[in-house]
């Protein structure tokens, strides 16, 4: 089966806003083996939207999925046009008006109700985060599968209602598995997974390398069954150590997981991340059950006033150090009281290096329960990158304490 995703909005189209929603849609469909032919990107344009849509209507392609355009205003039409294209009435459906009448709690304006009108024979899409539906509409042998645009109300609609429709339409089904793999960089898994390769010829075996982690995806096609389950046990013995979920999860979601289900609460002292570590923590819905508080104790006096950091240590260590990040730890735990404490300190650069403390140096601490685990890791890139390489790797080397 081969697809076309076709994004809407101007937002879109100007940048004001990250396409994700095409990453996202593409690697999904990706796992059910149906290929991503091209990915569209047009404004809020009737005419240029139209065109589009008949384009793919005169190709040998099977599915278009659409994202954005399906909100209440004069400028949301993805819906109204791809009925014109393809002659589906529009009528108001129950299903979809209950939906939208939930989300509002019963009262809502009355432009609002544009948003549940679809075609009569359409698949409803439910949307739980947000106020408009989406829909599949199947007509002249092909599938069109209308989403919403916010990534957060896109992808459990698309989860839940399209992957079940495009599982049950499809044969033959690949095999395919998908690993996180944090804490070891690209070259470095590469030397691991050396004869891997060799061993499985019938596997494809992808690697999506971005700051900090690596998204692996092996697959197969049907037939190669036992081929695939013994790859994936091979991948899982090599790579134990280093993988952290075959879900696709974030490090944060799965760290802020565990500390609720340990009913285990959470303070940070950043110095060089600058509050990045919390931050990442508090994008996590339910980071409130665990993130109890957060400093940034950026100068060399703020240590010493609220964390209690000894001044002489500083002096005889450096700031980037061990005995200064511990006693940063040690200085949190009784200050917040918390179970967990991490403290960092490190050069984000581009300048204040030196020969023995080079850009890109962290030290970090991470106090358990008054059980000290400090250690340092030298990261390559702009200061961003080497802030948001610290971030991802301290809260993986915490996940990984509380899972060892």
């Amino acid at each position: 089966m081969k697809a076309v995703i076709l994004n809407v909005g101007n937002e879109v189209l100007e940048g004001k806003v990250v396409n994700t929603n095409s990453s996202f849609l593409a690697i999904e469909l990706g796992k059910l083996g149906i290929k991503t032919i091209k990915t569209i990107v047009v404004g809020d344009d009737e005419e240029m939207l139209k065109s589009e849509i008949e384009n793919f209507k005169q190709s040998d392609y099977e599915l278009l999925i659409t994202t954005g355009g399906l909100g209440p205003t004069h400028d949301d039409f993805t819906k109204e046009v791809i009925c014109k294209c393809f002659n589906k009435e529009l009528v108001l459906r129950e299903e979809a008006k209950q939906d939208m009448e939930r989300y509002f709690k019963g009262s809502y304006a009355e432009c609002n109700l544009k948003q549940a009108y679809f075609p009569k024979d359409a698949i409803l899409l439910h949307n739980e985060l947000g106020t408009a539906d989406g829909a599949i509409i199947e007509a002249d042998g092909k599938s069109v599968i209308i989403l919403v645009g916010p990534p957060m109300e896109l992808k459990p609609m698309f989860r839940k209602g399209v992957i079940p429709y495009l599982e049950k339409n499809k044969d033959d089904l690949p095999w395919v598995a998908e690993y996180i793999v944090m804490g070891i960089g690209e070259s470095g898994a590469e030397e691991l997974l050396r004869e891997f390769f060799e061993e499985n010829p019938n596997v494809d075996f992808a690697p999506y390398a971005s700051l900090g982690r690596i998204r692996y995806q092996l697959s197969a096609k049907h037939e190669y069954a036992d081929e695939f389950k013994y790859a994936c046990r091979w991948f899982e013995n090599i790579m134990d150590e280093y993988i952290v979920t075959s879900n696709n999860e974030q490090i944060e979601e799965l760290l802020v997981k565990e500390l609720r289900d340990r009913d285990l609460t959470i303070a940070t002292a950043e110095s060089c991340t600058g509050g990045m570590i919390a931050s990442t923590l508090v994008n996590v819905d339910g980071a409130s059950a665990v993130l109890k508080e957060a400093h940034v104790t950026y100068s060399n006096e703020s240590k010493v006033k609220y964390l209690n950091v000894d001044p002489e240590s500083i002096e005889k260590y450096g700031v980037v150090s061990e005995e200064v990040v511990i006693e940063m730890a040690k200085g949190l735990r009784k200050l917040s009281k918390s179970d967990i404490n991490i403290s960092v300190s490190g050069i984000a650069g581009p300048t204040g290096g030196t020969k023995d403390k080079p850009v890109g140096l962290v030290w970090y601490a991470i106090d358990i329960n008054g059980e000290v685990f400090a250690s340092f890791k030298v990261f390559k890139g702009n200061r961003e990158q080497v802030r948001i390489r610290a971030t991802r790797y301290i809260l993986y080397k915490l996940f990984r304490l509380l899972k060892d």
